[in-house]
């Protein structure tokens, strides 16, 4: 599941599966974390909110039971960060 980067100093990601109703949460420890059931319009608005951890833990943590399903290493996150955004050291540049 892809996953889209969130301005917060406790979550790093969200992804979400409209079709399964499965919202996957990454977290800065690296943990990901899954909650069934979640809306596409409670997602809609996580990923809008100015404040993606306050909403995460009134709407989301509170309302649905996470289970674990991985954990990312710091240098698979900083592989995944440079993919998104680029750089990183020994990182090419290509050209279209």
């Amino acid at each position: 599941m892809d996953r889209k980067p969130l301005k917060s100093s406790k979550l790093r990601a969200a992804g979400y599966d409209a079709r399964e109703r499965l919202l996957e949460i990454e977290f800065v420890n690296g943990d990901v974390v899954e909650y069934k059931g979640v809306s596409s319009e409670l997602h809609r608005q996580l990923m809008a909110s100015p404040s993606p951890n306050s909403f995460f833990e009134d709407k989301i943590e509170e309302a649905f039971t996470g289970r674990r399903v991985g954990k990312i290493s710091k240098t698979e996150a900083s592989d995944a960060f440079d993919a998104l955004f680029g750089g990183g050291t020994g990182s090419k540049s290509s050209a279209d």
